[in-house]
């Protein structure tokens, strides 16, 4: 009898993404496949060879769970006379920010800022970058650190959009961000490329573990052909609801929402990934 692994990966006690797959087929950041004794803090990836997939998902999961809505979402961009000639000299520029910011938050005896950002605009001459970071220094105050110089030398290197983070359409708002600041990693997915950014002091996502002998292959298929295995999902999980998330079908290559994507893969087998939210 083949037994298919399910493996979930949890951002908080209130979310997780999961997949059951053929149990020769590698789980998303678990190393080499191998189920794990007891519930362990997901291992920080190396970004310049991780693929898309599970670059995404890192990002999300790291996302939400260490923001939640009233924290802020910040668009960063360059005015003409600052704009950066390569993504190098962005970094340097969102680097200085970074050590701005933590020198007003060590004045007013705050902690070093929580934040997550993305470089955009590396395939065109329009860099900028967004940022997720949490909320204890005000919007003005944040705004007021993109510039140079001091007193009366004291300019701006450009424009600020700074929100507070909040649910879209009955969608957590950091999920929404989260996913719109992924968008370009799959243009950025070369060797040796980094893909996002991110402050040391962040809560790492946790892998559960696996359960290897739940389902079946011969069980999946069965719940599949009667359109039951979302029902027996929140069923095995009865403190948590499957979640709508959104996917490209693979046939009309159309954006969707779906509570299970369900691929088939030649070589691979039936890969099945859904999320979860803990019932309220």
């Amino acid at each position: 009898m083949s037994y298919m692994r399910n493996t979930a990966i949890s951002a908080n006690n209130k979310y997780r993404e999961c997949s059951i797959m053929g149990k020769s087929v590698s789980v998303d950041l678990v190393r080499g496949g191998r189920p794990r004794r007891k519930k362990e803090n997901a291992t920080r990836p190396v970004q310049k060879n991780l693929n898309v997939r599970k670059a995404q998902q890192w990002f999300r999961l790291s996302a939400i769970a260490n923001f939640s809505e009233g924290d802020y979402t910040a668009e960063f961009t360059f005015a003409p006379e600052f704009k950066p000639e390569s993504v190098e000299e962005c970094e340097k520029e969102i680097a200085n920010l970074i050590k701005r910011i933590n020198r007003a938050r060590k004045n007013k005896n705050l902690p070093k800022m929580k934040y997550m950002g993305v470089i955009e605009g590396k395939t065109t001459d329009k860099l900028h970058f967004h940022v997720i970071m949490d909320n204890l220094l005000n919007r003005d105050e944040i705004d007021d650190l993109w510039s140079k110089g001091r007193g009366k030398n004291k300019k701006s290197i450009g424009w600020t959009k700074i929100d507070k983070i909040k649910s879209q359409h009955g969608v957590d708002g950091v999920i929404v961000k989260a996913n719109y600041m992924t968008k370009e990693f799959k243009l950025e997915n070369q060797k040796g490329k980094r893909k996002w950014f991110a402050s040391r002091n962040l809560k790492k996502p946790v892998i559960e573990r696996s359960q290897n002998w739940k389902y079946t292959e011969s069980k999946i298929t069965k719940l599949l052909e009667n359109e039951e295995l979302a029902e027996q999902l929140e069923r095995d999980n009865p403190d948590w609801e499957l979640i709508e998330f959104p996917r490209k079908n693979p046939d009309t290559q159309k954006d969707e929402l779906v509570k299970l994507d369900i691929r088939e893969n030649e070589y691979l087998g039936l890969m099945i990934y859904y999320r979860m939210r803990r019932r309220e």
